[in-house]
Order: C-alpha cells, then structure tokens, then sequence
C-alpha cells in the first residue's frame, strides 16, 4: 500500500491546482499526507486485526470473517480518522467518520478506491481479492459504481502482484470492469477534476498500464491533472505491486507520516513481507512461457510470383503478444537498472569468458554465472534477433531463455533462504466439497492430515514424519519449484469442474498461493504425488 500513500503525497499539492505535465519535482515542502493514506492505513489497520483470529478460505466465503472485517473497518476508520478532522475528508465522509450510528450511504465517490490497496496486497486470490475490497468498501460506498471501483484496483493490485502482464491485467479489467478505450495523452487537455469511481478508477488504471516504472506511473498520473492525490493513489498502488518501489523513493515518503501512522505502516510490513525479488519482472514469465502453446513461427510468402507488383518476401518470425510483452519488460528493466549495464551487455559476457554466439550462450554452465551475467544472456538472445531474424524464437523454443530466467529466480529465493512451515492444499468442487491436505513442519519432524470440508462424517486422517523425514519431504517439494508457477490456472471454457488451491507459509512469514479451476501446470502431477494423490488430471476433470 506503500503506492497509494506516494501517490497521494505526491499528488496532494496538485489536487486544485493541476499540473499537466511530468515535469515536475517529485517531493517539496508543499507535500503532504491526506485522507487517501489516512484512510488506506485505517483499512490496513483492520484487515490485521480481522486476520489475527481467523484467515479466511480462499475458496469459499468466510461470513464470520467479513462480517469481523466490516465491524474492524468502521472502529478503525472512525478512531483514526478522528484524530485528523482536517486532512481534506469529503463532506459526507465527513459525517459518518463522526457519527455515532455509522452508516453507509450509497457513495459512489473515488473514496472507495483510494483506501482499498491494502485488500490487493492481502489477498491471496483474486477471488479474496474482490471480497475483501467489497467488505471494507461496503461500510460507506455501497453503491455498485463504488465497489466496482474498489473492486477493481484491489483485482488489479493482486494481479501486479502475482505476475500478470500488463495485457492480462487490462484485459480482465475490461472484461469485468471498465472500457480502456483511451489513452492519456488523448484526453489530458480536456480531462477535468471528478471525483466519482466511473471517472477516476478507469483513468488511473490507464496511467499505470502506460507507465515505464514506479516513478513514470506516478508522474502519468499527476499530468492528467483531476483528482490528482487519489487518481495517483489509486495508480501507484498498482504500481508498487507491479515495479517495486524505489528505496530512496520509500523514504522520502516516509518522512511525511507522523509516529501513529508511521506504526500502523510498520505493523503492515510485519504483517505482509515482501517477496524481495528483484527480478520478479522478468521471471514471472517463467510459467506464462511455459504454459504457452506457441512463442511464434515462421511466415511466408506463398502468393506474391516475384513480379513487380507482387515481389516476394522473405521468411520472417511472427512473435506472438507474449513474447512483445516480455520484450517490452525487459527493456524497461534495463532502462530502470542502469546498475547492470545493459547497454555492454557484450563486454559482460566477455568476462566471464563467453562470445556472443548461439554455440556458447546455449552451452554455458549457469551454475557458474552470475546475475549481471544471466540477464546479458538474455539481452544478448534479445538483441540478435535483429542481426538475424528467429534467433530469439530458438532460445524460447530450445527452453534455453527459461533456464536463463529460472537462474535468476533462483538466485532471488537463495537471497532470500526461506524455508517451508506449513503447506496447504484444497482440491475439489462445489458439490462434493474439498479434499484438504495440510503439511505441517514442526521442530520434532513434520505432520500430514487430511480432511474434507463437507464435515465430519469422515474421519481425519494422520500422518508422522521423523526429522529426517521431514528433511526429504521439504527437499521433494523444493523440487516441484512451485515458485517458477503462474499465480492463477484457470479455463474459462468450463463452468464446474475441479478446483484446487495451494499454500505455502515460509518461516519469514512469506505465504504464496496459486489458484486453479480446471487449468493446472505442467508439473501438476508431480504435486499430486507429494501428498500421496493417485489420480490424475483426466480423472478429476472427469474427462
């Protein structure tokens, strides 16, 4: 949530005076916090106190925890905002923070969308993405057009966060939520201050999805001029959970919060750790690659004769959008890390002993190299694609560019050296309920129960495992590399079926899970053998 609390102080010298330009100073003593992380701290200040008790399923609806939720964002809205009568609350906002019998009252305002990032980065599936935003939206902004909005950037964060594309993510929120039929160069100088979801949320969606970087999405932001605090609240939100934000960025921002807020953000970095990835733009394509039926593949020409009026072409690579999409991050990435010094990626390779040519950058041992070195071999995969047409589309297809991405993923969990506690896995169907497989490690050695979520009518069954057993299980599961998985499987192309979720705590606190419905990875079967699951994929499908 770090995002919206930098856009709404970057913004919030621009709100009535509008600056339609990204030329400006980030940062000046005209800056300051408003209602939008005011109240986004109040909304994370609640969603932890509702999760001490009780996480709630991500398959199924937790009445008991929303309603806890919902009961948490009202004391903790009122008892913080209170505290800060004068940070720019609207009037209607205004009465119900002081109220005695609080209320919501049908709003439809940009309010919802502002505070719900915390809901984004909490979630652990979109679905519990939209739940959450929903209940702690709902309070005030009850009206369908405020929870789309809510909605909207909270299914938005989760995806940046997980490792969709900027593709995926404009496409759901097309699907589900709103037309992008605009880009903001187009309407700048006719865009006018609003302060509905209708006419905010859309916009500040668009200047994420044509930013370059944290820094770009909130300067897009602020030159579309409106609402400017909560159009860059809403933007940096997904932004964050998309780049990162930059650590000298961080702690400027931090500077504006006073000790109670200050705590209450310090609390949420306890309460949801970061991943801590640095190349988590580039291999969240490890997955996507590998589920993709094509990459691309040779056009050409079988109607032009060779006359004048119909010379024939030569054969050329046609990419699918995948691989653009990768391309196009990647060169945002070496724009936002001069560090690794892209631009001699060449020279690089050269020292650790390597030539620029197909032979040997599909040899080398990469056990051996370093990141700095990894990511030259992909510029370099990049970069001969335009000295000889299909290069790239070789390495993609020979798995030799996702061995290269898989290294670096590596190489960000070894710096990280997380270690399984627990693994949760949920397998099943609306109508006959959930298989529940729960591994825990303990300090004695590990324990492995099942269950069923239609009741107790079947017994829960038990299983031990020594320390040294533990040992090998926890090394087994290393093995599957969930970590190279897409967040999401799913096939829209049927309604029902089988639906499964994977949960895996670390002991830095660090919890990541997949979702699928009817889609799984190539490796599926690999986790069904872990928990001793004998059936495979066509069965439980029902094909």
């Amino acid at each position: 949530m770090l995002g919206a609390i930098i856009g709404d102080i970057v913004g919030s010298r621009f709100e009535f005076k509008n600056h339609r330009s990204k030329d400006f100073e980030l940062f000046s003593a005209d800056c300051f916090v408003t209602d939008d992380s005011i109240m986004t701290l109040a909304v994370a200040k609640a969603i932890m106190e509702a999760a001490k008790t009780k996480q709630p399923s991500t398959l199924d609806y937790d009445r008991d925890f929303h309603n806890r939720l919902s009961g948490f964002t009202v004391k903790y809205m009122q008892e913080i905002g209170r505290q800060y009568p004068n940070c720019g609350f609207g009037g209607m906002f205004y009465k119900w923070v002081f109220s005695k019998d609080p209320e919501p009252y049908n709003s439809f305002g940009n309010g919802a969308a502002m505070r719900v990032s915390p809901a984004g980065f909490a979630a652990r599936s979109e679905l519990d993405a939209e739940q959450l935003a929903k209940t702690v939206t709902a309070v005030t902004h009850d009206h369908d057009e405020g929870i789309k909005g809510a909605t909207a950037t909270a299914v938005a964060i989760y995806m940046a966060r997980r490792g969709a594309n900027k593709n995926e993510i404009r496409e759901r929120i097309i699907r589900d939520y709103y037309r992008l039929d605009f880009r903001i160069d187009d309407i700048r100088r006719t865009y006018r201050f609003n302060e509905t979801c209708q006419k905010t949320v859309p916009q500040a969606i668009e200047c994420f999805l044509e930013s370059e970087s944290f820094e770009d999405a909130i300067r897009t932001a602020i030159s579309l001029g409106g609402d400017s605090d909560t159009i860059a609240a809403i933007t940096g939100a997904i932004a964050e959970a998309y780049y990162g934000v930059p650590a000298e960025i961080k702690e400027k921002a931090l500077s504006y919060l006073d000790a109670e807020l200050r705590a209450i953000y310090e609390e949420w970095v306890e309460f949801t750790p970061a991943d801590g990835e640095r190349f988590k733009l580039l291999t969240k394509y490890i997955g996507k690659i590998s589920a993709a039926d094509s990459l691309g593949e040779w056009i050409i020409d079988h109607q032009n004769n060779g006359t004048p009026g119909h010379p024939i072409h030569f054969p050329y690579v046609g990419y699918n959008e995948l691989v653009s999409l990768f391309r196009d991050d990647f060169h945002q990435f070496s724009k936002n890390h001069p560090e690794f010094m892209l631009t001699h990626y060449g020279e690089t390779l050269e020292k650790n002993g390597l030539k620029w040519n197909v032979d040997e950058m599909r040899s080398v041992d990469l056990d051996k190299l370093d990141e700095q070195c990894i990511i030259a071999l992909i510029m370099g995969a990049i970069r001969a694609e335009r000295f000889c047409d299909g290069a790239l589309l070789g390495f993609l297809n020979d798995g030799y560019l996702s061995s290269w991405l898989k290294r670096l993923k590596d190489i960000d969990w070894k710096r990280e050296t997380r270690q399984v506690t627990a693994i949760t896995f949920e397998i099943g169907g609306y109508f006959d309920g959930y298989k529940v497989y729960r591994l825990v490690f303990t300090a004695d050695g590990a324990e492995l129960s099942q269950a069923h979520t239609l009741g107790d009518s079947e017994p829960h069954d038990t299983q031990t495992f020594s320390q040294a057993e533990a040992g090998q299980l926890r090394e087994r599961f290393a093995n599957i590399h969930t970590e190279y998985w897409n967040a999401d499987y799913s096939n829209l192309q049927i309604m029902d079926g089988t639906q499964w979720t994977l949960s895996v705590h670390y002991a830095d606190g660090y919890v990541i899970e997949y979702f699928g419905s009817n889609a799984y990875p190539e490796n599926w079967n690999e986790l069904l053998c872990f928990f001793g699951i004998e059936q495979g994929r066509e069965e439980m499908v029902g094909e």
